[in-house]
């Protein structure tokens, strides 16, 4: 016997000793188990996939403006301010009436976070755009949708419709589990001011004088378009606390007797909404939508909970008559339904393999086989964690993909060691030489997939970022389907082989 040979005979290395060390081999399972574990109660959970596209949008709202003059005043500055930027890729435009936007690309890896506050100071050096623009607004582009999105709906006024709105919106807003809320289908606040022209003439005002005065003193405010056929003057107040009397207020003329002309005393002011062509409904009846998306870090189910315990307990009860709340849209049913198809082809493949090698070898042998499909897959968690993977559809089908390849590993040595059995070897030798036998294909079988699955990782930006799940979760479950074959296996094949 040789000097490094073991008590049967053997000769040494790392699947013998392994083979013939139940302490040293169990450790490394459970060590495996462990770590997937601890990692999947820190591991993200998304609904769909949030493609991050690398680009920024500024949009900048200039009421009445044309295509030509929003080009001139606003698009053609932020262009000259934001292509000299560190790590811009392009910038693309557009001047729409009364509206610009600019959407500005970065390279791939850039901070967004960081880049977003270059872009905003960039823009904060800008001190020519005319008066009428309203404030630039910028934000990233993702594809990051409404996780739950609940209607309010009911035959009621359409301002205590979106009241209502606005305070389940903050009541949601205020759970832990929660940071990200909007309320949407509604149309924004507007008032609206009627001054007959006579009324005008007497005063010796015109409607220009009119919304110039109203502009004064509402400095947050921009003033919509007059049209003088209807004497008409409109000012959106985009959600800001001003309502009819703050208007009916506004002076418009001081005589030298001290008396004061103010706006409620020649127009009539209402304070309603803006004229669009939105309509919701829903059942037939007026509806609003509070939507509930998910921040970074956040995991779908707690959200949901969270979302749904409030609904049911806190909104409902408080209702008025005649107004109802359901959830109309709710991506964490869908990603239960993938975790459960998960779990079910996981459980049929596993029986499946039972089954087959119970038939052919025996069940003993069977049983560690997929013993070892459940490692490797709950070990694939803690490269998750690694490689900040979250756990959402392309994850999920990564799984259930990567079941029917990393089955082989187990199986082939699984196999051999039964032959060296069937041969006469006594079940230690049996597992030191089988899985010695069949080691270099295997080893070489793994590899070859690996890179065949390699070229996913340089997947450009923005989809390879969501695609990068596949190969990552693919390629650990194979390494540690190999290293659990090879140095955890033999040794639980070995005691049931005597």
């Amino acid at each position: 016997m040789s000097r490094n040979s073991n008590n049967h005979g053997e000769p040494g290395g790392p699947i013998a000793y392994m083979a013939t060390n139940g302490v040293a081999a169990n450790l490394l399972m459970f060590g495996i188990i462990a770590a997937g574990l601890v990692s999947l109660t820190g591991l993200e959970q998304e609904g769909w996939p949030e493609v991050p596209f690398n680009q920024f949008e500024i949009s900048v709202p200039f009421p009445g403006a044309t295509p030509e003059e929003v080009e001139e005043a606003i698009v053609v500055k932020i262009e000259d301010e934001v292509r000299g930027l560190a790590d811009v890729k392009a910038v693309r435009s557009i001047a729409a009436p009364g509206m610009a936007s600019v959407r500005v690309e970065v390279n791939s890896g850039t901070d967004m976070g960081a880049k977003k506050d270059e872009i905003e100071s960039a823009i904060g050096r800008i001190q020519t755009f005319p008066g009428g623009a309203e404030r630039p607004q910028i934000r990233e582009m993702t594809n990051a949708q409404s996780m739950i999105r609940l209607v309010v709906y009911g035959d009621v006024p359409e301002r205590s419709l979106k009241e209502l709105a606005y305070r389940i919106e903050d009541e949601l807003a205020a759970l832990p589990s929660v940071s990200q809320v909007a309320t949407s289908g509604v149309r924004n606040y507007e008032v609206s001011i009627e001054v007959p022209l006579q009324r005008l003439r007497a005063l010796g005002l015109t409607l220009t004088d009119i919304a110039n005065t109203i502009r004064g003193n509402s400095l947050d405010l921009s003033a919509g378009s007059i049209d003088t056929r209807e004497s008409q003057v409109r000012v959106r107040t985009l959600g800001q606390s001003y309502d009819q009397q703050d208007f009916e207020e506004i002076v418009l003329l001081s005589r030298d007797d001290g008396t004061v002309v103010r706006l409620g005393d020649v127009a009539e002011v209402r304070d309603g909404f803006q004229d669009s062509d939105l309509i919701v409904r829903h059942q037939g009846r007026p509806a609003v939508f509070v939507e509930v998306s998910q921040a970074e870090g956040e995991r779908v189910m707690s959200v949901a909970r969270a979302v749904k315990e409030h609904v049911a307990n806190e909104v409902v009860p408080s209702l008025p008559g005649g107004v109802g709340v359901t959830i109309w849209n709710d991506d964490s049913t869908a990603f239960t339904e993938r975790a459960a198809l998960l779990l079910k082809n996981g459980a049929l493949g596993l029986l499946l393999v039972l089954i087959a090698l119970g038939l052919f070898l025996e069940v003993r042998l069977a049983f560690w086989v997929a013993v070892g499909l459940g490692v490797a897959g709950i070990g694939a968690l803690a490269a998750m964690m690694v490689f900040d993977i979250p756990i959402h559809a392309v994850s999920l089908f990564s799984f259930v993909l990567a079941i029917g390849i990393i089955v082989d590993d187990a199986i082939v040595v699984a196999e051999h060691v039964h032959l060296e059995r069937m041969r006469g070897s006594p079940g230690p030798v049996a597992a030191i030489r089988g899985a010695r036998r069949i080691k270099v294909p295997l080893i070489f079988a793994v590899l070859t997939t690996i890179v065949a699955f390699l070229p996913l990782l340089f997947i450009p930006a923005g989809f390879g970022e969501v695609w990068k799940a596949l190969p990552i979760i693919v390629i650990a479950m194979l390494v540690i389907s190999l290293i659990e074959s090879l140095l955890v296996l033999p040794n639980h094949l070995s005691h049931h082989l005597h």
